[in-house]
């Protein structure tokens, strides 16, 4: 029997899932990430190859808009692609992208997989290798040792004395009483979501988007972190980290342009907070042309990584649509906020 494609909501979710947990997807993860009608609003998730009853190929797709001054896309981050080259040819998978393109008047990518970063770049009408900008701001030895002691020093890292050992002292006293952080994604920050007041094109992400990516996914537990004020805080940061370990955090930032005083502040208050909860390294990710952010994050100590992140961009149901790299991006992008590893 000859493959074929289908809408992931006309799939069987069970057949889908099955084929996700070969992928290394839990089926919570896949549940939460495919299956939110909450979130889809009947938007297009995905697609999905079939072949004698089974699924042999995927594509996931996350709905958002992109916007430049008054300019509002309709788009999708895609992730999760694979194909079983067991079952079928490997243009299956090109054949998933197209049905994603006719979807929406864009798709894009940042990072992805291996064989995203082997196969984006002939697909995508934009590629930049080093759009995006990662950086770290190291607490405790154990950031360290984690990621660069060699093999056979691996069980010194595991001796509680040297991970908590701090790499940055911080005050135990808070900064500034104005400040707020609770659990959650609080709805006084939302404005800043929906008004990202930038220039050029760059995500832009409603209140139900970031609480679906921190709030309600089962992998992540998250904090807000604002100064109240009326009628909505000028500035904002929220903080997360993987729901079974303390030890790396992410950090994200609203604000930075039109009050960078009290960015600043909510920075260094969030990197407190983090300490305080025995965090060993707080991550962040910008987009390379974001001096702005990338300043206030390298003046509160942050260190630019080697790593870049690349970004792909592909036309979709308009041929002639010219579009940019973003000049915003974070770990809210695509389905990086939920994977630390």
């Amino acid at each position: 029997m000859r493959p074929s494609l289908l809408k992931l909501a006309e799939a069987q979710p069970s057949l889908v899932q099955d084929y996700l947990v070969r992928q290394e997807i839990p089926p919570e993860i896949s549940e939460w990430k495919y299956f939110d009608a909450r979130f889809n609003r009947g938007r297009e998730r995905g697609f999905v190859c079939m072949k004698d009853g089974k699924v042999c190929g995927f594509l996931g797709l996350i709905p958002f808009q992109a916007r430049k001054d008054a300019r509002t896309l309709e788009c999708a981050w895609s992730c999760d692609w694979s194909v079983d080259a067991s079952q079928v040819a490997g243009g299956m998978g090109i054949m998933l992208v197209k049905q994603a393109k006719d979807a929406y008047d864009a798709v894009f990518n940042v990072g992805g997989n291996e064989n995203t970063r082997r196969i984006f770049p002939r697909l995508s009408d934009r590629t930049v290798w080093d759009a995006g900008i990662s950086l770290v701001l190291p607490l405790r030895l154990g950031a360290i040792l984690t990621k660069l002691a060699p093999r056979f020093l691996q069980p010194l890292t595991q001796r509680k004395f040297l991970r908590d050992f701090p790499l940055k002292w911080m005050r135990t006293t808070a900064a500034d009483d104005r400040v707020q952080i609770e659990p959650g994604v609080s709805m006084e920050i939302a404005p800043l979501f929906e008004d990202p007041g930038q220039g050029e094109w760059c995500p832009l992400y409603d209140y139900e988007y970031v609480r679906w990516q921190l709030e309600t996914c089962p992998a992540v537990s998250c904090w807000s972190c604002y100064i109240p004020a009326e009628p909505a805080p000028r500035a904002a940061a929220i903080v997360w980290r993987s729901a079974t370990s303390t030890d790396f955090w992410r950090l994200a930032v609203w604000g930075v342009r039109h009050a960078q005083d009290e960015a600043k502040l909510l920075i260094r208050r969030a990197t407190q907070f983090v300490y305080q909860q025995n965090g060993a390294a707080l991550f962040a990710i910008a987009s390379h042309l974001d001096q702005e952010l990338i300043g206030v994050l390298t003046s509160q100590g942050f260190l630019r990584r080697r790593a870049r992140l690349p970004f792909y961009g592909m036309r979709g149901r308009e041929a002639k649509l010219a579009f940019d790299e973003f000049g915003v991006l974070s770990f809210l992008d695509a389905d990086l906020p939920y994977r630390f590893s």
